[in-house]
């Protein structure tokens, strides 16, 4: 008697595929670009199209007062996030801020320089969800380079640009 290996039906095989599926981390955003490969689908409402500096180096304006991002996240510990942005700003001009929120959790408002700089906040765990997480930038102010500069004709109403964000775990403090 010839004896057979067991064979599972197909049933049982792709519940077993989506279980394993679904005991799996999701994915988790470490970094964007602000360019279509990379941040297309994740920019919410708030933003402006894909541009390129001189150089070719693509960042993206925020439009308005407020800008979302979605970004995924495993929810497993704190996060900073980096980003690099330099306001909209124009001849006696307020100073710029910026205040990120996510979930609806305010963290820090920060102050940006006149020109492209780096900045980081602190994001605890409790403001992370697994999955998909809501990124609010808002801004002190929105205002149209046309109304604010000599000869300019961009009617948008800007507040900042952003070059890219990257969401990292933080590093452990040095040993002494």
């Amino acid at each position: 008697m010839r004896r057979t290996g067991f064979r599972a039906p197909a049933a049982v095989l792709a519940v077993s595929l989506v279980f394993a599926g679904a005991c799996r981390s999701p994915e988790e955003t470490r970094s964007l670009n602000f360019d279509p490969e990379t941040t297309l689908g994740a920019l919410g409402a708030g933003w402006d199209g894909f541009e390129k500096t001189e150089l070719g180096d693509t960042f993206v304006w925020c439009h308005g007062r407020e800008a979302h991002i979605t970004i995924l996240s495993r929810a497993d510990g704190d996060r900073l996030v980096r980003f690099r942005c330099w306001p909209f700003a124009f001849p006696g001009g307020p100073p710029q801020t910026l205040t990120l929120s996510v979930n609806d959790k305010k963290t820090d408002t920060l102050a940006l320089g006149g020109e492209p700089r780096v900045y980081a906040v602190a994001v605890p765990r409790a403001f992370w969800k697994k999955g998909a997480n809501e990124l609010k930038f808002a801004f002190a102010y929105a205002e149209s380079p046309k109304d604010r500069v000599s000869g300019a004709t961009d009617e948008r109403t800007l507040s900042a640009a952003f070059d890219w964000l990257e969401v990292l775990r933080p590093q452990p403090p040095a040993k002494k």
